[in-house]
């Protein structure tokens, strides 16, 4: 199970035995070098502990336990957990500001404690066997343990065709389950209990200033890069040219006598292109500038990206990403980058869409909806428009969630397939996330959607994966917990206002950035798929559009998908979105079949 991990850790491994209990980890060594090394234990060492992540505050946490006693063997950051763990028992996660995965073992309880991060940007996979709990920071490894089952969860490929992502607590694989952002589970004497030891704040606050607002932010994200910038070894910075990864970088520019070390990844045609954007960030700072262009050639990386991801992963967006670690990692084995800036600040588009609609009553909507509902069956599936005549009449909250993916499932799905998932619905197991927040502010439920959903399960899962299978550490300021809270408290006009996004960030930071920095329109990190699968990529999409493997698998109506896929050949309805799910999916199957007959003649063999 340590040797799948390799590339999380190449540095060191460590290993624990205890009777039924066994833990390892892969070591990528950033904070004390040569004395970190984990499992690390209190002073009688009934007490060990593992992690995959930093502790940013670690150096005012030990400062803390040692004014209580606590002897410190280390310069690490992991040994505060343990002294933590001792000090206050299971809270000691409410006290840490970081990135994790923890497993610590209570030899003296026979207790295990798994602990993921607050906003989930660290993975932890487990399993129930026969035996007991398997757990691991990635499926290769639970896999390599030999103790789980290949066999698919259908719910979770469904809902990974309606979202393009695996969500949580789902992963491909019916046994494994992941724990969720801020969850913490123990087991003790049999018992497993599960909590979770944060959550977003609910209620938004009217009463704070502009003014204030932006005191408190600034000195909050300063500190947050400040804290982020702790390292041993060389440390860089991602540079899109978008708005948050320019405020990063003039941030840590703030705090370092060296030039910052900025990469940058470009695609080629100006509509995908923040070069100009980057180049001027860089030059204002005096960075020292990496850049590489991303052609469709990237495609050669695509097996890779099954391998990293270990289960089917729709984001298009993830081949900028591993190239770009794989440029940064060849400098430098730490950066910071702009991550968590759309969810908390509104910088997506379709916050704007939804808040365009309250323009429109509820009864003038469903009037709408009703006569949408109709055109859309009288049109043929191709027709310009049929989708959003669709979601006319649609709920604000099953549009946002979902769109329309859902409803047209059963297009592609094959009806077999279907009737595998009972009453599993993707909308369904968003709802209730959409409950938990302010109602009373009209864009709150939806960004609180996004950061317990779309972030931890798309965008922090693609630059986790990416990032770690180039052995590169890769850290978010803007997803510090303080600033998280502090946003959610915003009213929605301290974000959006008409077209213009992220206000009072702009705000805040309009002193540190160019101009054209500021006023850019948002591109997004995203590759030119759309043209990709027309042109260079089509030959291997034909190939998985007539794959003897997939047509046995009775999974999909190929003729369907088949159909769409001409469709967005001839330019006549665009299918980006479920075509790139659709051929990642197919590069995974293929890999998921070979591991199972692997494990069949292992078995047959044993």
């Amino acid at each position: 199970m340590n040797q799948r991990i390799v590339h999380r850790g190449p540095d060191d491994e460590g290993y624990h035995v205890d009777d039924s209990f066994a833990f390892g980890m892969r070591r990528l060594a950033i904070i004390d070098l040569d004395a970190g090394n984990q499992p690390i234990f209190n002073e009688d060492r009934t007490i060990g502990v593992i992690q995959n992540g930093e502790i940013y505050n670690f150096k005012q946490l030990r400062q803390d336990l040692a004014a209580r006693g606590h002897a410190f063997t280390t310069q690490s950051d992991t040994e505060v957990l343990v002294h933590l763990y001792e000090e206050f028992g299971l809270e000691f996660a409410t006290y840490l500001n970081g990135m994790f995965a923890i497993a610590l073992w209570d030899a003296s309880r026979r207790r295990l404690v798994l602990v993921r991060d607050r906003l989930g940007k660290k993975p932890l996979y487990y399993t129930w066997t026969a035996d007991g709990i398997v757990f691991g920071s990635e499926l290769k490894c639970l896999i390599a343990s030999g103790e789980i089952s290949n066999e698919m969860d259908p719910a979770a490929l469904y809902h990974y065709f309606n979202l393009g992502y695996v969500p949580h607590p789902f992963s491909i694989y019916k046994q494994v389950r992941q724990l969720e952002p801020a969850e913490q589970i123990v087991v003790e004497q049999g018992e497993f209990t599960r909590q979770h030891y944060w959550r977003v704040p609910p209620a938004v606050d009217t009463s704070c200033s502009m003014d204030d607002a932006i005191t408190k932010l600034q000195y909050l994200l300063d500190d947050s890069v400040r804290l982020r910038m702790m390292s041993d070894v060389p440390l860089g910075a991602f540079l899109s040219g978008g708005l948050d990864s320019s405020i990063i970088v003039a941030l840590m520019a703030r705090h370092s006598s060296q030039p910052i070390k900025t990469f940058h990844i470009d695609f080629e045609g100006p509509a995908h292109s923040e070069r100009q954007f980057a180049k001027s960030v860089a030059q204002r700072y005096g960075t020292d500038h990496y850049e590489l262009k991303v052609e469709a050639s990237a495609i050669d990386v695509f097996d890779s990206l099954v391998d990293a991801f270990d289960e089917p992963f729709g984001d298009a967006s993830a081949i900028p990403t591993y190239y770009v670690s794989q440029l940064t990692r060849q400098h430098v084995t730490v950066a910071l980058a702009g991550d968590g800036g759309d969810e908390s600040f509104g910088g997506y588009k379709r916050y704007r869409d939804i808040l365009a609609r309250r323009s429109l009553s509820a009864s003038v909507r469903s009037g709408l909806g009703c006569i949408g509902q109709a055109i859309h069956h009288l049109l043929p599936r191709s027709a310009p428009g049929r989708r959003y005549f669709r979601s006319l009449g649609m709920s604000d909250e099953q549009l946002f969630a979902v769109g329309v993916s859902e409803l047209e499932a059963g297009e592609f799905f094959d009806p077999e397939f279907m009737s595998q998932l009972a009453n599993d619905s993707t909308y369904g197991l968003l709802s209730g996330d959409l409950q938990r927040c302010d109602r009373t502010d009209p864009l709150a439920r939806f960004s609180s959607l996004d950061l317990y959903r779309y972030l931890p399960d798309d965008i922090l899962t693609k630059v986790d994966r990416t990032s770690m299978a180039n052995s590169l550490e890769l850290r978010a300021p803007l997803l510090d917990y303080r600033i998280v809270e502090f946003a959610a408290q915003l009213p929605y006009n301290a974000k959006i206002q008409g077209e213009e996004t992220k206000v009072i960030l702009k705000r805040a930071f309009k002193d540190l950035l160019p101009d054209d920095v500021l006023q850019q329109r948002k591109r997004g990190f995203s590759p030119p798929v759309e043209n990709w699968l027309r042109d260079e990529l089509r030959p291997l999409l034909e190939e998985a559009l007539h794959d003897p493997l997939i047509e046995q698998s009775g999974i999909f109506r190929l003729p369907e998908i088949r159909a769409m896929a001409e469709e967005h050949f001839s330019h006549r309805r665009g299918r980006r979105s479920l075509l790139w799910r659709y051929l990642f999916f197919t590069r995974w199957y293929h890999r998921h079949l070979e591991r199972t007959a692997h494990s069949y003649h292992a078995a047959a063999s044993h």
